[in-house]
């Protein structure tokens, strides 16, 4: 948006509405997936939302681009949730490894990154919304191969209301929101800032390809390390790590600290992301598991991401990117100190059981 013309406010504005969005769209497709068939809901937020994006072709302006963006993230919130929940369902009934599973859509992100970044060196902005729509077009077919998940019983054994009843729902919930939170300045203007310090756009391309490489090694070996460690270890970990990463894109570009802060993103993405889903997935009840992991990603990505981005595109022009990662910095350490509150409840708890009375 910067190569448009647009100012680092409407960015802010228009990601972090875009985001926001995710705060309605997960739980109203959780809900309709818990209360009937989460492999329909899937196909049909795919379709809509490979359709939407193709208005993408049609301009450039702000008025259009936030008003796609909004409907388009509506849309994109259902099936992200969803198939997260099914795809832990299959998991655990054939004993596979979730993030042997989850690594390919990171390899998918490198390849994009990589590819896009040196294609855009030449050929300009144009060609991403014609990529975009073409590899939601493919989403969408393969939406209709995946496994239905497992049989919803005939009771529903817990509403939204008992699920936020446990206190370390809650506690977790809200440290997920400020990991996220703490994301927005370098979602929304790592690049920029990166541009705007000498790098190319294959450069960029290719520390961000970096990142998501750290994942897929997590990723890879997160059976392991979660079995070791434990999921609230790994959580607490990681945004402290995250603390230290934001800290260091702070104070310096210094090519082998940002090689190292990208490194991190094993930990502030693929780590937390992959315990957060187990979490999530564990505590749950059978019949709510599409809504647990849709309130999930409402809060964390929807109102946490939604957040951080709007504070970084009111806050990025007027202090600079350095101040901008410290403040980010501060999210995530308060995140840490939240999670290890969240961490006295988790060894004691299990499955949300159906209340009677």
């Amino acid at each position: 948006m910067a190569d448009l013309g647009h100012s680092a406010e409407a960015i802010g504005l228009l990601t972090a509405l875009a985001l926001g969005v995710k705060v309605l769209g997960p739980p109203i497709w959780g809900r309709l997936a818990d209360h009937g068939s989460r492999h329909r809901v899937i196909i049909l937020t795919s379709f809509a939302t490979a359709i939407i994006s193709a208005i993408f072709l049609f301009g450039t302006s702000l008025t259009l681009l936030i008003s796609v963006s909004v409907i388009y993230s509506f849309f994109h919130s259902g099936p992200l949730a969803l198939v997260e929940a099914t795809t832990l369902e299959t998991v655990v009934k054939y004993k596979g490894d979730y993030g042997r599973i989850r690594h390919w859509g990171s390899w998918g992100f490198i390849i994009f990154a990589m590819g896009l970044g040196t294609v855009t060196d030449y050929f300009g902005l144009k060609v991403i919304p014609a990529t975009l729509v073409a590899l939601l077009a493919i989403g969408f077919l393969i939406s209709l191969f995946l496994p239905k998940g497992d049989p919803r019983p005939t009771q529903v054994e817990a509403s939204d209301r008992r699920l936020f009843n446990r206190p370390e729902i809650r506690w977790f919930y809200l440290s997920s929101l400020l990991m996220q939170l703490s994301h927005g300045a370098y979602y929304g203007f790592m690049s920029i800032h990166l541009e705007n310090s000498g790098f190319s756009k294959t450069a960029i391309g290719l520390l961000w390809s970096l990142g998501v490489l750290s994942e897929v090694v997590f990723m890879l070996r997160s059976t392991s390390l979660i079995a070791r460690f434990g999921l609230s270890a790994i959580l607490t970990a990681s945004l402290l790590l995250a603390t230290i990463r934001w800290g260091i894109y702070s104070f310096t570009l210094f090519l082998p600290l940002l090689i190292f802060g990208q490194i991190l993103h094993a930990a502030t993405f693929g780590a937390f992301h992959v315990a957060s889903v187990k979490l999530v997935f564990n505590m749950a009840p059978h019949a709510s598991r599409g809504t647990a992991q849709a309130w999930y990603s409402a809060i964390s990505f929807g109102v946490g991401g939604g957040t951080g981005l709007l504070i970084s595109g009111f806050l990025f022009e007027r202090i600079g990117a350095g101040p901008l990662f410290a403040i980010m910095s501060g999210c995530a350490g308060l995140g840490a100190i939240v999670s290890i509150h969240a961490a006295k409840y988790f060894p004691k708890s299990g499955p949300i059981r159906r209340q009677h009375g």
